[in-house]
């Protein structure tokens, strides 16, 4: 066998042993319950820095010994990774973390880099080997239901206090399952919608719910997942020429927590024929929150649009615009609840209103960052500088 065959046959032997483990087992339909990728989650769940999560710790734990006794060395294992990277999380992680802390910059994101290295490589193993389809079968085999319940699996939650991702009851939080559709009826509502309309309309009789006690934690330490990314961002940040776009449009958006309004990034992979190079739409646009029941027939929007090349790291053409948008319309775009009407919805070309411009030259990454800055209110500022951090 060549050295990489050899490695990689260790490294899948090192991580079908993590797999196969009770501590995986334990929090395996845990993390499978938060509904988008754990590398995702850890990036969005981050409030000042990175830190193992007490229900992950037992895992973190095991990976960490079973990793020191593979004989696999960190760089093998990073190279593996980002070399399988299913969603370009690991080269986030890696650039904008790993890769800087290694080399002796301070980062007071990460006050460990072994705990993150060790999160990161937790996470991998549990995104690539998790569950990804839906077996009632195999969900009702599993269940642990510890409290008296009726024919159907349910219990009285009569005082549950529902959350946007969880509900709390007898000081534990429950994940909702993950056959249970959680969209609530309105932007900035902090609960679903069947949750809503029960908490609103019951006063009399029973509540009853499924109580798994493997999606269940200490309240204190309650999982929120969409409601972060519902109030505050979601998507990757934005690095110029060291971003990895897996697909060929990728959308970021932040969200004031005062305001709720939002910023939107669009950047787009494009090939420039003539000057037979690949460059990228970088569209960014401001979005305000409004109330539905306002009164206004429109809203109108700054629109700022540059064409990088990363090759040169520098931008060919910048432009300011104005648009305005029917505000039926509008309010579906900012709230993303319509399929149709996404949130990077282009307005009609009459109501794409041009401001300024400048093309056919070679502008700075600095130049760009300036225009941005004098185009925007400070609200929108600080979101695009979260998003470039």
């Amino acid at each position: 066998m060549t050295y990489s065959e050899l490695l990689e046959d260790k490294i899948n032997s090192f991580m079908f042993s993590v797999v196969e483990s009770d501590e995986y087992k334990n929090v395996e339909y845990l993390i499978f319950t938060i509904r988008k990728t754990y590398l995702d989650y850890l990036s969005s769940s981050r409030l000042t820095k990175f830190e193992i999560p007490i229900y992950l710790e037992s895992l973190v734990d095991l990976v960490v010994e079973k990793f020191n006794n593979s004989k696999i060395t960190a760089n093998e294992m990073l190279d593996y990774m980002m070399q399988n990277d299913m969603n370009g999380w690991v080269h986030y992680y890696t650039y904008a973390f790993i890769e800087p802390v290694a080399k002796g910059k301070a980062l007071e994101v990460v006050p460990s880099l072994n705990d993150l290295f060790a999160l990161v490589l937790t996470a991998y193993i549990l995104d690539l080997f998790g569950e990804t389809k839906i077996d009632i079968r195999t969900i009702t085999e599993n269940e642990k239901l510890l409290h008296t319940t009726n024919q159907y699996g349910l219990s009285i939650v009569n005082g549950v206090e529902f959350k946007r991702d969880y509900f709390i009851f007898e000081n534990k939080s429950y994940l909702y399952n993950i056959l249970t559709r959680t969209k609530p009826i309105k932007f900035r509502d902090t609960m679903p919608a069947f949750a809503r309309l029960i908490v609103d309309n019951v006063q009399d009789g029973n509540i009853l719910l499924r109580l798994d006690e493997r999606l269940a934690l200490p309240a204190e330490q309650a999982i929120s997942y969409s409601s972060l990314d519902f109030e505050k961002y979601y998507g990757p940040q934005f690095h110029f020429r060291d971003s990895i776009l897996k697909q060929p449009k990728t959308i970021t958006v932040h969200i004031d927590d005062e305001t709720c309004d939002k910023l939107l990034m669009v950047v787009k992979q494009d090939y420039d024929t003539i000057k037979e190079q690949p460059f990228w739409h970088i569209e960014i646009e401001t979005l305000p929150y409004i109330e539905e029941n306002t009164s206004s027939s429109h809203c109108i929007t700054t629109f700022l649009h540059g064409m990088y090349y990363p090759e040169n790291d520098t931008f060919s053409h910048i432009d300011c615009t104005k648009n305005q948008y029917a505000t039926s319309d509008y309010l579906q775009k900012y709230s993303e609840t319509n399929e149709n009407i996404p949130i990077d919805l282009y307005t009609e070309k009459g109501l794409h209103y041009k401001i300024w411009c400048i093309e056919n030259g070679q502008y700075s990454k600095n130049l760009w960052y300036d225009l941005m800055m004098v185009s925007l209110s400070d609200r929108y500022k600080a979101l695009l500088d979260e998003i470039l951090m």
